[in-house]
C-alpha cells in the first residue's frame, strides 16, 4: 500500500477494497539503483525507497512524504466563505522525518512523525501554517540526522542512543484543552503546542506530573456541561501491561478524577465512548504479539480465536464496578456518539466484522477485504441487569461503507441525533450525514478523482442547533497532483457541493484526524 493511499487505508479497507501488502525481499525492497546497477544512496544520504509499499514510500517525488513545514498568509479562496466563521481547523497525521534502516523499511506508515496544521479563518480570509510536533523522538532524530527509532511500537528494534527516550510520535489526533493544543499517539503522553503558533512547548505533557500512565489516548471525549476532558491510557503501567488508566482533568488542565482497570487480553483499545454516567471500552482481537516483536516485526496481530469484549464502568467511581460483556466479534474503532438511558448505555461505532488493517497480519486465516468493510454499528449494554452478560448489536445503515466516524463534538456524552462517516464507493470518497432519528443517510462526493480526508463538523454560529453548519476537510486532486483544497459544505445544502474553497499550491500533509476550535476559545490564548 503506498503512502498517497496510506492515510485512505482506513476508508478503503472499510469498503472491502484495501489489499494487503505482498511479501517482497527486504533486499529489493529497500535497494535504490540508477540506471546500471549503480547504487545511488551513500552513507548518511536522504533518500526513501522506491518502492511505495514501504515506510515512505516514493519520497517527496510522489507524495509518500512531505517534510516541509509550511507558511501560506492570506489563501486563495474560491466561492462564499461566511464572513463570520471564526476558528481554526487542525489537521495532524504522520509524516516520516527520516528513512528507516534496510531492515526496517517495511516498517507501516502509522510509525511517522506528526505534522500539525492549521488553517485560520477569520473575517473571510484564511491563513495556514504547519509545524512537526517537537517530539523527544523528533529532537533525537534531528540533531543525528537519521532514524533512531525501528518498528511500530517495538522499542527493542530502537537504536541504543535513545533509550529512556518517549517513542511518541504526536501524529494521530489533537484536542483543544486548558489552553493548549495536545496532540496525541496512544502509546505516549501527549505533546503540548502553542494554538497560535505551533510552537512545542511541552514534549511530554503530564498535566503537572499527575499522569499516572505512561500512556494517553489519542481520542479523549470533553463533556459539553463541565468542560472536563476524559480520557484514558492502556498498557498504562508498561510495554504490555494488561492495565488500563482513566482519567478526568478539568478545564484547567488540573487531574481531578482517576481510576484503574484490567483488560481481559491487550489488544488495541484506540477509542472509548463517554456518557454523563458511563465509561465503556470496547476490544477487539487485534492484540500484542510478543513472538512477532522478539523477530523484530510490529506491535499487534489479528487473533481470530479472541473474543470482542465491551467493558461498563461507572464514571468517576473507583473501577470496581467493571463488568465485562460478550458479543459479536468486530473490529470497530472510531465511536459516532454514546449516551446512557438509566443503567443502559448506547454506543454507536464503525466497524467491521474482521481485520480492517492489512498492515498488522492476521494470525489463523487471509486478510478479507470483505470483513474489513466498516458500517455504523449500534451497541446497547444493559449494565443495571446482573442477569445480563451480553452486548446487543445492529447496523444501522448497511447501505453505506466507510470509516472514521464522527459527530457534533458539542454533544461529547450526551444523546445525539447526527453523525457522519468518511465513505468510499465506486463513485469516490466522500462525506455522509446521518440523521438518526428519521434513519436517513445523505452522501456529498467530489466524484472518482477527487479524495477526501476526514471531515469535521463546524458549527454554523456559536449556539446553532445540533449539526447546523458546515463540515470542513481536505480534498485532494488526483488530475492535479495530488495538489489540495480545504472544502467548505453547508449541512443543510449537501447536495449543492462545497459552498468555499481554500485553493491551496500544492498538496498539504495527509492527516489522520482534525479537530475544529472556535475563534472565542482562541481569543483567550496569548501570542
Amino acid at each position: 500500500m503506498d503512502r498517497r493511499a496510506f492515510m485512505g487505508s482506513i476508508t478503503a479497507a472499510s469498503a472491502g477494497l484495501a489489499t494487503g501488502a505482498s511479501a517482497v525481499p527486504e533486499a529489493g525492497r529497500a535497494a535504490q539503483s540508477a540506471p546500471g546497477g549503480v547504487e545511488t544512496r551513500f552513507p548518511g544520504q536522504v533518500l526513501f525507497p522506491t518502492d511505495p509499499r514501504d515506510f515512505g514510500g516514493g519520497g517527496s517525488e510522489t507524495g509518500g512524504v512531505n517534510r516541509s513545514e509550511n507558511e501560506l498568509f492570506d489563501c486563495e479562496v474560491e466561492g462564499n466563505l461566511p464572513l463570520d466563521l471564526d476558528g481554526a481547523f487542525y489537521r495532524v497525521g504522520p509524516d516520516p522525518q527520516y528513512p528507516k534502516p534496510d531492515r526496517y523499511a517495511n516498517d507501516i506508515g502509522f510509525d511517522g512523525e506528526g505534522h500539525v496544521g492549521v488553517f485560520r479563518i477569520r473575517n473571510g480570509h484564511v491563513d495556514y501554517r504547519t509545524r512537526y510536533a517537537r517530539t523527544q523522538r523528533w529532537k533525537a532524530q534531528h540533531a543525528a540526522r537519521r532514524s533512531l527509532f525501528g518498528m511500530y511500537r517495538n522499542p527493542s528494534t530502537d537504536d541504543p542512543s535513545v533509550k529512556g527516550l518517549s517513542r511518541g510520535t504526536a501524529n494521530t489526533q489533537q484536542f483543544f484543552h486548558h489552553g493548549k493544543i495536545l496532540a496525541f499517539k496512544e502509546d505516549s503522553p501527549p505533546v503540548a503546542m502553542h494554538p497560535l503558533t505551533l510552537e512545542t512547548t511541552d514534549d511530554y505533557n503530564t498535566y503537572g506530573g499527575k499522569l499516572q500512565s505512561l500512556t494517553h489516548t489519542a481520542h479523549p471525549k470533553i463533556d459539553p456541561l463541565t468542560g472536563d476532558m476524559v480520557a484514558f491510557g492502556y498498557e498504562a503501567r508498561g510495554f504490555g501491561s494488561d492495565d488500563v488508566y482513566v482519567f478526568s482533568c478539568d478545564p484547567g488542565g488540573h487531574i481531578n478524577w482517576e481510576a484503574w482497570i484490567k483488560v481481559p487480553y491487550v489488544c488495541m483499545i484506540h477509542d472509548f465512548a463517554v456518557t454523563q454516567r458511563h465509561v465503556v471500552f470496547f476490544l477487539c482481537p487485534l492484540a500484542i504479539n510478543m513472538p512477532q516483536i522478539h523477530a523484530g516485526k510490529v506491535h499487534w496481530a489479528w487473533d481470530s480465536k479472541l473474543p470482542s469484549y465491551m467493558g461498563v464502568m461507572r464514571r468517576g467511581g473507583d473501577g470496581r464496578d467493571l463488568r465485562w460483556f460478550t458479543g459479536q466479534q468486530l473490529m470497530c474503532t472510531h465511536v459516532m456518539g454514546a449516551w446512557s438511558e438509566g443503567d443502559t448505555v448506547y454506543v454507536d461505532m464503525d466497524g467491521g466484522e474482521g481485520n480492517q488493517f492489512p498492515f498488522f497480519p492476521n494470525l489463523r486465516e487471509p486478510f478479507d477485504p470483505r470483513k474489513a468493510a466498516g458500517y455504523v454499528r449500534r451497541f446497547k449494554i444493559d449494565f443495571g441487569s446482573a442477569r445480563s452478560s451480553a452486548y446487543e448489536v445492529r447496523t444501522l445503515y448497511p447501505e453505506i461503507s466507510g470509516a472514521l466516524s464522527r459527530q457534533d463534538d458539542r454533544y461529547h456524552t450526551l444523546p445525539y441525533r447526527y453523525g457522519f462517516l468518511n465513505v468510499f464507493a465506486a463513485q469516490g470518497s466522500g462525506w455522509a450525514m446521518f440523521d438518526h432519528l428519521q434513519m436517513r443517510a445523505q452522501v456529498f462526493s467530489l466524484g472518482p478523482d477527487v479524495r477526501l480526508q476526514e471531515m469535521c463538523f463546524v458549527p454554523r454560529r456559536p449556539g446553532a442547533p445540533e449539526g447546523d453548519g458546515y463540515l470542513i476537510g481536505i480534498a485532494n486532486h488526483s488530475k492535479e497532483h495530488g495538489r489540495s483544497d480545504l472544502i467548505l459544505v453547508d449541512t443543510r445544502h449537501l447536495a449543492l457541493g462545497p459552498v468555499a474553497r481554500v485553493k491551496m499550491p500544492y498538496r498539504v500533509m495527509d492527516q489522520v484526524h482534525g479537530f475544529w476550535v472556535s475563534g472565542d476559545q482562541l481569543s483567550q490564548i496569548q501570542t
